[in-house]
């Protein structure tokens, strides 16, 4: 019995030394284990923004159709795209900056370089002033270096066409990276009017709410398309033109349809795009009430078909009918020496559904463009048309393969060398000194994460830690907002203030306990906040800074 105590006494004092040093190990690790960082208050959060984000950020916002949470990561952190790869969607300059160039011999002042902020904003109230007219509601100014005075705008030629082009990814960033490739662009800067300090305007920079500002003057905070999804009157997260099925989300006519209702609908207006996110340019055809069926036409991506929506819209016959694309791979598949139908050995040229992303077919879509115009009689007469159109391929390629790939040179060169030859047949088919070119981008594009040293957040790992902590409460996570369910918040007792105080801590450490692999995480250490901004959106318009 005496042994027997013996030893219990001596497993007793056995377990507790083991208690001691189990204690001062993870003691010791917790002392020295960073703290958290404390969350600023959500007045604080947008207050402590660069002034010109958060009035980006602001001008984005529609109460009825944004997330009902506004994100901003922490510079240099981005917001990946689901797979993993790169989004462009924020309020920095390498997102914002774009270029901005009207150009059109015998019309436009030529050489004119201005440094003064401008925004896609002043693009329509810019080309009313160009139709001598006036653009009522709008965020932005016709810019006087193009019209001039207004006698001097009296005076100057009406054009019969104005053409704006959109390069769809091809904000500065990309072009001072590419900046040997686009000698056609370079040549409009210098022989036209050129803004060099031009910016998107509002956040998120996304397709659907940068070309519905372009068309209508206005920014999302009034137009309504705030992004790629948006909510509907019932609260559900849908694409916001409805996958071409209706753009009444749009809350203010396009200029292109107050122009065409003012000559009577006898303007020839026309979107020549790659989706209907593209419509924001040209409204709402026949969908508006006094509207009539514009042309506007977007691609089938799965056949390499232009369609459209024949209730709101016309597809002219010009376009289906034209031929050449196929001429147009073979001379890409045998660039490199080799026709194995591939485009650098990579993307297959046999498979329709990667064809439209390829230099190509940005020949292709200039052949039907330009078929389109001379067929359906754009610049004919002595009303003005309105031509708009957006070239997606830089963009595109973006996404699969990041800005510094040669995939992207590559479309960038063949944009580029189009761009000639559009300024060559509008001579031809409108005359030389009748048309004006108005050329923009709607974004930059993203750096990869090991090139600025940064971390790309995952946002599904955000989605997983919203549900650990609070439920189901969540439907997206999108790079600068999130979309909850409000009906499951009710059930749940949950707040939005509640779930943007918790993202406000969100770590690292957070993101990457939700993450697979070893993602790169640069200058982030696990304790570091990845949210400049996580607030309810509601009170951005409230924010006293």
């Amino acid at each position: 019995m005496t042994r027997l105590l013996a030893d219990r006494r001596m497993l007793t004092m056995v377990l507790l030394a083991l208690v001691l040093v189990l204690i001062a190990v993870f003691g010791f690790a917790a002392a020295n284990r960073p703290p958290r960082e404390v969350v600023p208050s959500f007045e604080q959060q947008a207050c402590g923004l660069n002034s010109e984000w958060l009035l980006r950020t602001q001008r984005g916002y529609f109460e009825e159709r944004s997330g009902q949470i506004a994100l901003l990561p922490r510079t240099p952190a981005y917001m990946a795209s689901g797979g993993g790869g790169w989004s462009h969607s924020g309020p920095w300059p390498y997102l914002q900056d774009v270029p901005l160039v009207f150009y059109g011999p015998g019309i436009i002042d030529e050489g004119i370089t201005s440094d003064r902020p401008v925004t896609t904003a002043d693009i329509a109230p810019t080309i009313a002033g160009l139709l001598k007219g006036r653009l009522g509601e709008s965020d932005g100014e016709a810019l006087p270096e193009v019209i001039g005075s207004e006698a001097q705008s009296i005076e100057r030629p009406a054009p019969k066409l104005i053409l704006t082009i959109v390069w769809d990814g091809g904000g500065w960033n990309t072009l001072d990276l590419w900046d040997e490739s686009w000698p056609n662009l370079e040549q409009l800067m210098n022989e036209g009017v050129s803004f060099s300090e031009a910016t998107v305007g509002s956040n998120p920079s996304v397709t659907p709410a940068v070309h519905s500002t372009i068309g209508t003057g206005v920014f999302p905070d009034t137009h309504g398309i705030t992004g790629v999804p948006v909510r509907d009157e019932q609260g559900e997260v849908v694409d916001s033109f409805l996958e071409g099925e209706s753009s009444h989300f749009l809350q203010v006519p396009a200029l292109a349809e107050l122009w065409d209702e003012r000559n009577g609908n006898r303007a020839e207006i026309g979107m020549f795009g790659y989706e209907p996110w593209h419509l924001g340019m040209i409204g709402q055809g026949a969908e508006r009430a006094g509207g009539d069926k514009d042309d506007a036409l977007w691609l089938d991506t799965e056949t390499n078909e232009w369609i459209t929506n024949e209730e709101h819209y016309i597809l002219p016959s010009s376009v289906p009918a034209t031929d050449g694309l196929e001429a147009h791979i073979e001379e890409l598949d045998s660039a490199d020496g080799e026709a194995d139908d591939t485009w650098r050995d990579d993307v297959p040229l046999d498979d329709p559904g990667r064809t439209e992303e390829t230099p190509a077919f940005v020949s292709h879509h200039v052949d039907a463009m330009l078929q389109m115009i001379e067929a359906e009689g754009y610049g004919e007469d002595e009303v003005t048309d309105l031509l708009f159109t957006n070239f997606k391929q830089i963009d595109r390629v973006g996404h699969y393969y990041n800005m510094d790939s040669e995939y992207v040179n590559d479309v960038l060169v063949r944009t580029d060398e189009e761009l000639g030859r559009i300024i060559d047949e509008l001579d031809r088919i409108v005359g030389p000194g009748e048309w004006v070119i108005a050329l923009t981008a709607d974004h930059g594009q993203q750096p990869d994460a090991e090139d600025i040293d940064a971390y790309g957040v995952n946002p599904r790992a955000v989605e997983a830690a919203i549900r650990q902590e609070f439920g189901d409460v969540v439907r997206a996570v999108w790079p600068t907002e999130v979309f909850l369910l409000e009906q499951a918040m009710e059930e749940q007792d949950v707040t939005v203030e509640e779930i943007a105080r918790f993202l406000g801590g969100h770590t690292l450490s957070d993101n990457l306990r939700f993450s697979e692999g070893e993602p790169f995480t640069g200058q982030f250490e696990s304790q570091n906040r990845l949210f400049d901004l996580a607030v309810p959106a509601d009170m951005l318009s409230e924010a006293e800074c």
